[in-house]
């Protein structure tokens, strides 16, 4: 262990030496010309001409064609991108994306990003009309002019109207894979919800673990806080780490990210004050916020189209107020932390083969242990085939789908169980017949840390920010073996849970839901696709040690068949040798 911390001292160093402040864009030379009462008078013709725009509706391509309409009239071309895409709830829908270009001096683009459509008049939650009408009323500053040319901006600019935003932001991924604008894009800004009631806020989640260019986030921030005269809110560290961790962004900023194209969503903190509606429908719209993010915005691409140089990157980065901390050295920190476990681990087992404690036996009993885990990875796709769990396109889901919102209890109810019966069935050879001896309960904790072990050496070659969910869980239980009284292993197991429950914590506060639902929420998301198939079998098998370990923990470890060699046939030998059997007498 001493040499362990001694490893880690160093990574620690240069996690504190990676931490530095953010650069930020001068301010442009023009101020803005932004209009709230513009926008306001387009949010609320938006929102009552078509107050319910769910995807592949009418009142969905009604909308698209208003917006190509009004944008059209400034004297701006449009062009509609038209797919289909399967979304939770609502099947194979078509989708548009109203896509509109300003030419500029230099093939590079600054992007604009809103979604117009929303999840029914009657759920004001996934509304974005503030944010569609403050893309229109930035359009008409490069709008033709009578009186004198229309200004040329140094990048192209282009002003994407998105489908599917308020279902996991489908067209930003589409335009994202598809365009040829994306590709070049120097920097992307989302607008989600501007008139708000809410702090603003700037989301820099992505889809896969990668961040913002520092000096865009702090460009948007400082932009912000000229107009607005408050500070944005940033993620905590513990919502930045969880959402690296998954990884996981509900903002359309997020696909962009995961294609390594720097993006930031400007955006407003969710109320839920009984008394102020939800969202950003008309009768929520804050018209002073929304002018105040809207001449942000204009100024944060003032900034951006002055600047000079390469295109923003997007490193993984942690921010804290007004500095940020490299992700490579989060990471290191992260993997190196494993080491003083891998060493304490590996000298357990060391030990433990040296005396000759019965490891087969502990062996056989975390392989059953991983075959009912995979049991219950089987329960959740048939779950997903039945309709319990959603299916669809790998986007974040919405809170307000049904599948979310209404979870179909007595679905769940089978399938726990389906999960309960498999527990019997499978802990037939794990039932404590005898006290077990001293070597048999050291030889269950070597197998099973050692299994720890393994998934947190594959967690750092692949997910390193995964790693906060199990690292607790690596130092608490490694002292279990240490302690012979009851309540000091409980104390100890509950510590080790802080991990996986933590996250849980910080994802549901992310969300505004309860714990339990964060955790359905989190097997959705697998269901979906968007948590890959590795991360769901490193959970299983992090899960079968985490049971071993709890046997032993509480008292209720026993080796595999009491530790009879050679060992009797499993269920799984079982159930083959009758399929077998049947087949031959047929």
């Amino acid at each position: 262990m001493r040499v362990g911390a001694v490893v880690v001292a160093p990574a620690l160093l240069a996690l504190l030496f990676s931490f530095s402040t953010t650069g930020t864009l001068p301010r442009p030379a023009l101020e803005p010309l932004f209009s709230a009462s513009s926008a306001a008078e387009l949010a609320v013709r938006l929102s009552t001409e078509y107050p319910a725009r769910v995807p592949g509706t009418d009142g969905d391509e009604g909308a698209a064609r208003w917006y190509g309409e009004t944008i059209s009239a400034l004297g701006l071309p449009t062009v509609q991108d038209v797919w289909t895409e399967e979304l939770p709830d609502l099947g194979d829908v078509e989708l548009r994306n109203v896509v509109t270009v300003v030419s500029g001096r230099s093939d590079e683009t600054i992007v604009l990003v809103a979604h117009r459509d929303n999840a029914g008049a009657d759920r004001p939650l996934g509304d974005n009309a503030s944010g569609t009408a403050a893309l229109i009323e930035l359009a008409r500053g490069y709008a033709p002019q009578e009186i004198a040319p229309a200004p040329l901006p140094q990048r192209t600019l282009v002003f994407v109207s998105t489908d599917a935003g308020a279902y996991g932001g489908a067209g930003a991924v589409r335009f994202a894979e598809e365009s040829p604008y994306a590709a070049k894009a120097l920097a992307v800004i989302v607008l989600d919800g501007l008139g708000g009631r809410g702090r603003p806020r700037i989301a820099i989640a992505g889809g896969r673990p990668n961040s913002p260019a520092r000096a865009l986030v702090s460009t948007a921030a400082a932009r912000v806080t000229e107009q607005v005269g408050v500070t944005p809110a940033l993620p905590s560290v513990p919502t930045q780490l969880v959402d690296l961790g998954i990884p996981y962004a509900a903002g359309e900023q997020g696909p962009f990210l995961a294609r390594r194209i720097a993006a930031v969503a400007i955006t407003t903190e969710e109320r839920r004050d009984p008394d102020v509606p939800a969202g950003d429908s008309d009768a929520a719209i804050d018209v002073r916020k929304l002018g105040r993010l809207g001449r942000a915005t204009d100024a944060l691409v003032g900034s951006i189209d002055a600047s000079v140089g390469a295109a923003f990157r997007t490193p993984d980065s942690l921010f804290i107020a007004d500095r940020a901390a490299s992700g490579w050295a989060v990471r290191l920190t992260l993997i190196v932390a494993v080491v003083p476990f891998a060493l304490g681990v590996l000298d357990l087992l060391v030990r433990s083969r040296r005396r000759g404690f019965p490891l087969a036996p502990a062996l056989r009993g975390l392989r059953v242990r991983v075959g009912f885990w995979l049991y219950g990875g089987f329960l959740l796709w048939i779950g997903a085939l039945t309709g319990v769990f959603p299916t669809g396109a790998s986007l974040p889901l919405p809170l307000y789908s049904s599948s979310v919102a209404d979870w179909p209890i007595a679905g769940l109810g089978v399938l726990c169980i389906a999960f309960a019966g498999g527990w019997l069935t499978s802990r037939r050879q794990l039932i404590p017949a005898t006290r077990p001896t001293q070597e048999e309960r050291l030889a269950g904790y070597s197998v099973a840390l050692t299994g720890l072990g393994l998934v947190a050496v594959a967690l750092a070659l692949v997910k390193p920010y995964a790693l906060v969910f199990v690292l607790p869980s690596l130092y608490a239980w490694l002292w279990l073996p240490l302690h012979s009284r009851f309540s000091a292993r409980a104390s100890l197991y509950v510590l080790g849970l802080a991990g996986p429950v933590g996250g849980l914590e910080v994802l549901a506060h992310e969300l505004r839901i309860g714990v339990f639902d964060a955790a359905l929420y989190a097997a959705g998301l697998a269901t979906v696709g968007y948590v890959s198939l590795g991360s769901v079998l490193l959970t299983l098998a992090w899960a079968a040690a985490a049971a071993q370990l709890a046997a032993l923990a509480f008292g209720r470890y026993a080796p595999y068949a009491g530790g009879v060699e050679p060992p009797p046939p499993g269920i799984f030998r079982i159930s083959v040798a009758r399929i077998a059997h049947g087949v031959r007498r047929r």
